[in-house]
């Protein structure tokens, strides 16, 4: 935390100094933050994304409402998801859309679940950043 709090007063600084907005960096920030999970997620590495995109403490509202808190916990609850799967046809993301220090994007998956069979699910998916790490997440979707 202490390490964030001095990278962003150097960013800050730096910004000041060269007179270019630092609303631009908070931006390429989360742009690549976005992208980097948007990366991960496609290529079915979701505990990586986790890993290196979430902080310690994340907040996680699913669809159902039911909050989730701390990212062993997500992680927990990511490999139980995998495990049930058979089968990931697809994973497709839209564009990052970024306002402030939140992104959006549209997931798409195709699935084979044991025991269940196909679905086919979209979701809206928010993500809040904050120094350098997603520290929320919401997910939404018709049930």
């Amino acid at each position: 935390m202490v390490l964030s709090n001095l990278r962003n007063l150097y960013i800050k600084t730096y910004y000041q100094q060269t007179e270019l907005p630092y609303c631009n960096f908070i931006f390429m920030e989360i742009t690549t933050i976005a992208n980097r999970l948007t990366e991960l997620c496609t290529a079915g590495n979701f505990p990586q994304a986790q890993k290196e995109l979430y902080n310690e403490d994340i907040v996680s509202i699913e669809v159902d409402g039911s909050r989730l808190e701390g990212l062993p916990t997500l992680l927990a609850k990511e490999q139980s998801f995998l495990d049930s799967l058979e089968k990931i046809n697809l994973v497709e993301f839209s564009q990052p859309l970024i306002a402030g220090n939140y992104f959006t994007v549209k997931l798409t998956m195709d699935i084979n679940i044991r025991n269940i069979g196909q679905r086919r699910v979209e979701e809206l998916c928010v993500y809040q950043v904050a120094e350098g790490k997603i520290v929320f997440e919401q997910f939404f979707r018709n049930r």
